[in-house]
């Protein structure tokens, strides 16, 4: 058993982790100990004092979480706590790099989340909130430095709802390290978002209107064969491109007329029953023939050429662009498909159910007793208004014998 004394810095301290017979380090400078842990990949920081006559010891953290650099940072207010008497809180971090990191890891791993949505977060933490951050201790974070280090320089470079979005990944953090007792107070959960920006955040205006749909018709008549299909699909039904890429054949249940898309793919979590009209029901048979004519004899409607399983999203917004010519996005579909909905007079209840938006309890049981068939009559409605605009099928479709009912 050693003691050692080194300088504290992360890179020193693993060095002299490396001696299997070092169980302590120390630095002249500070009133700090590093104890190494059995693993030798790990340590506890104690705040050691002087007091009737005795040495003190007081664990204020866990190396490498919490680093050499934010310990030393936080020894004033380690000190200031340690001289009123208070009982020093033991924290797995001191600043808020441990407690961003931790969730980061916490949210690649949660499966209630969405691929994007990890993503997101990801993005969000690395490359927006650790690197101004990071250093910052939890002790010392108020509304001042969230509005100088993080929202301002942030508003100057990026629209407000992306600012929001940020912010808002940063509450949740601090909020979960709170309910799960990691944190003892959170320093956030008075402010709000309007606190530092009060400006509305604009309703971007839609990129595609009803006068459009001659034209995105005919763009649709002149795509490839699978691309057709997917932005058709996405017009006809208001689908998210998310939940449209990965739909199966299996979920098509072509007796009853009607396509069951599983929670697990919806954003909503919540499944979602469309009715198949006659018109999509010849489209679903041609894309059908299609693929058992390429040798394609697997489950999804849309699947990657390259490997197995349905097309990702990078491939499924591509597709989109080439037929928008990057004019509009997928999104843009599902806003004219609702657009056109309230013009032809779709009760509004039955165009937020076809759209899979969230609904409470009440409005579920609404669904229920009342919008299954007045969500057929409304798709065959749009579908007849699509196909009276222009015909995206015209090799596959006959017009005159295809009437938008019951199949």
């Amino acid at each position: 058993m050693a003691v050692v004394t080194i300088q504290f810095s992360d890179a020193a301290i693993k060095r002299s982790m490396v001696d299997n017979t070092v169980t302590e380090l120390r630095d002249p400078r500070y009133p700090l100990r590093l104890r190494v842990s059995k693993s030798r990949a790990a340590g506890s920081w104690h705040l050691i004092t002087y007091k009737d006559g005795k040495d003190r010891w007081e664990k204020v953290g866990s190396w490498p979480l919490v680093g050499a650099k934010v310990i030393i940072d936080g020894l004033p207010s380690l000190a200031v706590q340690h001289r009123q008497d208070n009982n020093i809180n033991v924290t797995t971090w001191l600043s808020c790099k441990g407690l961003l990191e931790w969730y980061l890891t916490r949210s690649q791993s949660d499966n209630s989340l969405s691929t994007k949505r990890k993503r997101n977060i990801k993005c969000a933490i690395s490359k927006h909130l650790l690197p101004v951050l990071g250093d910052v201790l939890l002790s010392e974070l108020n509304h001042h430095k969230v509005d100088e280090l993080l929202i301002w320089p942030l508003q100057s470079k990026y629209a407000i709802g992306s600012v929001r979005q940020y912010y808002a990944i940063l509450r949740k953090a601090f909020k979960q390290a709170t309910v799960l007792k990691l944190i003892s107070v959170d320093p956030l959960s008075s402010l709000r978002f309007t606190d530092f920006i009060s400006t509305p955040i604009a309703t971007k205006p839609p990129k595609l209107q009803a006068t459009d749909l001659l034209q995105l018709l005919t763009n649709i008549d002149k795509a490839k064969k699978d691309s057709a299909v997917l932005i058709f699909i996405m017009l006809a039904y208001g689908t998210r491109i998310g939940e449209t890429r990965l739909l199966k054949w299996s979920y098509y249940d072509e007796a009853n007329a009607k396509l069951v898309i599983p929670a697990e793919i919806t954003k909503t979590q919540a499944q979602l029953t469309i009715p198949i009209t006659a018109l999509m029901s010849k489209v679903l048979d041609w894309h059908k023939r299609n693929q058992l004519a390429g040798g394609y004899r697997g489950a999804y409607l849309f699947p990657h050429k390259m490997r197995a399983g349905a097309i990702d999203e990078r491939l499924a917004n591509s597709m989109v662009k080439q037929v928008s010519q990057s004019e509009w996005t997928a999104h843009d579909l599902r806003k004219l498909a609702r657009s056109c909905w309230a013009d032809l007079g779709v009760d509004y209840m039955v165009a937020e159910q076809m759209l899979n938006h969230s609904m409470t309890k009440l409005d579920q049981a609404y669904i229920h007793t009342y919008l299954a068939e007045q969500k057929r009559a409304a798709i065959e409605l749009w579908h007849g208004h699509l196909m009276a605009v222009f015909n995206p099928f015209t090799s596959v479709i006959d017009l005159d014998s295809t009437k938008i009912e019951h199949i």
